[in-house]
């Protein structure tokens, strides 16, 4: 079991495989009585992100001078970082304390909507508590909370800087006071197959950000409470590993409250459903190869029609699946690994995007890069990443066609914004240590 849970650990460390940030925390990983009392890892990486495109973010934007219809440029630095401390002060219980935190640097400059910002990003704080006492059976729980150290509310130029989310890392850069609580177990089949399953309730606090409908001039702005729905999560998930092969199938339901601004709810999601996996082969001398891949379902929302009283099921389902997949190989060379890495994202139709308030249409994202690891010790390993990134955004909507607005509570009338290709570069480079 001790060589599965690092195995499995080594993917998840190599592998962007974590979706949704909004899940409560899931399992920590299984003890033994092998590790030191407390040990302390840290890490950090410095991403860049240079994108530009036919069109700027949103892409439906509307300037004052009527509809968005200029070239958009955009670049990011973003530097996140982590702390994880984890010990055993008595033999029958484990504890992992994580903090994360960053500080993120981003700036648009598209016609009529150049904007740019500087700030610390939101710090969330975690705690896991897992029992040992029992046979076969690991039970844990723990508390996730999101403390607004970032910004919310960008007034002025400033709110142009949020960019495309399959472009950029960062795309909303603050939000309120989150604590979320989930309990769990670990259950052991053999010693080569863990099972792990969590339930987790998060309460999404308030906070203040610029209005979403006011014009894009920055002098009219005003401001607005955002107080987001709590999501309850159910997650399970099994490892396990044969001969040469670990992986790792993850699925999960949330469901979501209503979403109010200033006071007067406008939407509640759909439950959402979550499918992910993991799998790394580990070739005779030629190194490891992981394929990661993942889908994404919501049902309808309940939205506030135009003359309602209060929310109603929308009459088609505006949520977009989600299909992701990626593939690597790391090629070993004394203590460096190097090797290739791609990836792909289709969101098959018109989604509503809660971080950044928009509508967005049917979307491929595809990226093509180079990866490497270098081992300076046990305890010290650097990283580096360089990618190039492409996306192709469909017609939305067609010509003539009204949409249904969340955010104007009404059908509207939309121009139709053409098909938007973008291109970027993203690369980053980073550090682990452990004491």
């Amino acid at each position: 079991m001790k060589r599965l849970i690092a195995t499995l650990w080594g993917v998840v460390a190599t592998t962007t495989v974590v979706w949704a940030a909004d899940m409560p925390a899931v399992a920590p990983s299984a003890a033994t009585t092998s590790e030191p009392a407390w040990t302390l890892t840290v890490a950090s990486e410095v991403r860049y992100f240079s994108w530009q495109g036919n069109r700027g973010f949103p892409t439906n934007a509307v300037t004052l001078t009527g509809p968005l219809t200029s070239d958009g440029r955009g670049a990011e630095l973003y530097i996140p970082f982590a702390a994880q401390l984890t010990g055993r002060p008595i033999d029958d219980f484990k504890i992992d304390i994580v903090g994360r935190g960053g500080w993120v640097w981003a700036r648009q400059s598209t016609a009529g909507l150049t904007g740019e910002v500087a700030t610390t990003t939101d710090t969330v704080a975690s705690g896991t508590v897992t029992y040992l006492g029992l046979n076969g059976i690991q039970p844990f729980t723990s508390v996730s909370v999101n403390v607004p150290t970032g910004r919310s509310a960008l007034f002025g130029p400033a709110a142009h800087a949020r960019m495309d989310p399959d472009l950029v890392d960062i795309a909303s850069f603050g939000e309120g006071w989150n604590v979320g609580p989930t309990v769990g177990f670990n259950l052991p089949i053999t010693s080569n197959v863990m099972v792990t399953t969590s339930a987790g309730y998060t309460r999404r606090g308030s906070f203040v950000r610029e209005n979403a409908l006011t014009p894009t001039d920055p002098s009219v702005q005003t401001a607005t409470t955002i107080d987001p729905g709590d999501v309850f999560t159910v997650t399970g998930s099994i490892g396990y590993q044969v001969g040469q092969l670990a992986g790792m199938i993850t699925g999960s339901m949330s469901q979501e409250t209503a979403t109010t601004e200033n006071g007067a709810p406008f939407v509640r999601p759909g439950r959402r459903y979550l499918v992910s996996g993991t799998w790394a082969y580990t070739w005779p001398d030629i190194g490891v190869t992981t394929l990661t891949a993942g889908a994404a379902h919501a049902n309808r929302n309940d939205v506030l029609f135009f003359g309602a009283s209060s929310l109603v099921k929308e009459f088609f389902n505006t949520n977009s699946n989600i299909y992701r997949a990626g593939l690597q190989h790391l090629f070993p060379v004394g203590p460096l690994r190097l090797g290739p890495t791609g990836s792909f994202l289709l969101r098959d139709h018109n989604g509503y995007d809660p971080v950044t308030l928009q509508f967005v249409p049917a979307k491929e994202r595809w990226a093509a890069g180079v990866l490497a690891q270098f081992a300076a010790s046990e305890k010290l390993s650097f990283n580096a990443r360089v990618e190039r990134v492409w996306t192709h955004e469909h017609e939305n909507p067609a010509p003539g066609d009204s949409k249904f607005s969340v955010l104007a509570n009404a059908p509207v009338l939309a121009f139709t914004v053409p098909v938007v290709s973008s291109t970027g570069w993203q690369v980053a480079v980073g550090a682990n240590a452990r004491f």
